[in-house]
């Protein structure tokens, strides 16, 4: 009897030790002061009215990086498309679309394509859509991708660096999130479920790291959380930063990546609660400072932000480096009040204002 309490009780040490959540340790972060930075451009409002504008990724245009679009979420309503001087070029009304992200280089029908999904909380389904050359969106999926979750949320695609798999994590309202995996079927986008993960109360704000295999998730009003990303992988997690630490501020809403090539870069988080975007190296994770975006005499700052988008493609002399997008929960036009929409920011203002290497 001794021996079976004995091994009973290694195997719940045991299990309880692979469980076991890391924290990053952070140095020298209360030396960072948060830093004010001005929009280089904003988008056309979205068509509906109050809280409607949310998320946005980019997609780069194969031969001509000007060429590229803005897909944003319009969350009463669907997607829309903008070009890069933030101009709506399309509309599509999908349903109550809350997230959006996007991979390239999906197999269909013989040709690599872009790839588009959106969390839509009508259906409580994955919208799955293709990129036309034209920069226009076409459904694609072969059937309702019906969640389990009680209410799709958050949402962020994956493309594993080991397989080439492509896959799509859907966050719910209530603290649960699926994993699925993207695949082929008769022309069309199929997907399975192949992992669940808890994170105890509510999420949104998710973005995957395709060089090094991991998934960043904000649990809103506590903090942002690691992952391994491969759908085997066990379900431990690495804290990154608290909503408690120095210049954070709940709730924790948009994550995304500034890739810098060779696995560097950033991961930006939006602090909706004080504002501001903090920023942490891609490799370590430690925190390096915080922005807003301010006034201007021609276009406001942000305000209450959900969604944000980064990327480092190099578009001509106007962002060499790539641009950072923010949706404004209070867009302003001197004393009037306008429906959201997205502001633009050169990611070189960024890097020099928080002295990024």
């Amino acid at each position: 009897m001794k021996i079976t309490k004995t091994l009973f009780s290694l195997v719940f040490i045991t299990g309880f030790m692979a469980c076991k959540t890391e924290k990053i340790a952070h140095i020298n972060q209360q030396q960072k002061p948060l830093k004010a930075i001005i929009a280089d451009a904003e988008t056309t409002p979205v068509k509906s009215t109050d809280d409607a504008a949310d998320d946005s990724c980019v997609w780069i245009h194969p031969k001509n990086p000007l060429l590229s679009t803005i897909i944003g979420t319009d969350k009463k309503e669907g997607l829309e498309v903008y070009n890069l001087d933030g101009k709506r070029l399309y509309s599509y009304k999908l349903g109550r679309v809350n997230n959006v992200d996007i991979r390239d280089g999906f197999s269909l029908n013989g040709k690599k394509v872009a790839i588009v999904t959106a969390s839509n909380r009508t259906h409580n389904t994955i919208s799955i859509l293709y990129v036309k050359p034209t920069g226009e969106l076409e459904e694609i999926a072969a059937r309702p991708i019906v969640s389990k979750l009680k209410e799709v949320y958050g949402l962020g695609m994956y493309k594993s660096p080991k397989t080439n798999t492509f896959y799509v994590f859907v966050v719910s309202k209530r603290g649960g999130v699926e994993q699925w995996e993207l695949f082929e079927n008769n022309g069309k986008v199929d997907a399975k479920i192949v992992r669940n993960i808890v994170l105890g109360t509510k999420g949104e704000g998710i973005v995957a790291d395709d060089f090094h295999a991991k998934v960043y998730i904000g649990e809103e009003n506590k903090a942002l959380w690691k992952f391994d990303a491969e759908p085997d992988a066990s379900n431990k997690r690495v804290q990154i930063i608290s909503t408690k630490d120095h210049n954070m501020k709940d709730d924790f809403e948009g994550v995304t990546i500034y890739d810098a090539g060779n696995g560097k870069g950033h991961i930006i988080l939006s602090s909706q609660g004080n504002n501001s975007y903090a920023v942490f190296d891609r490799i370590t994770n430690q925190y390096q400072g915080s922005f807003s975006l301010k006034n201007d005499n021609t276009i406001d700052g942000t305000n209450d932000t959900d969604g944000i988008d980064v990327t480092s493609v190099a578009f001509g002399t106007k962002y060499p480096k790539g641009f950072f997008i923010a949706q404004d929960g209070a867009n302003t036009q001197g004393k009037d009040s306008l429906n959201q929409n997205f502001k633009i920011v050169n990611w070189t203002k960024i890097s020099t204002a928080l002295q990024l290497k």
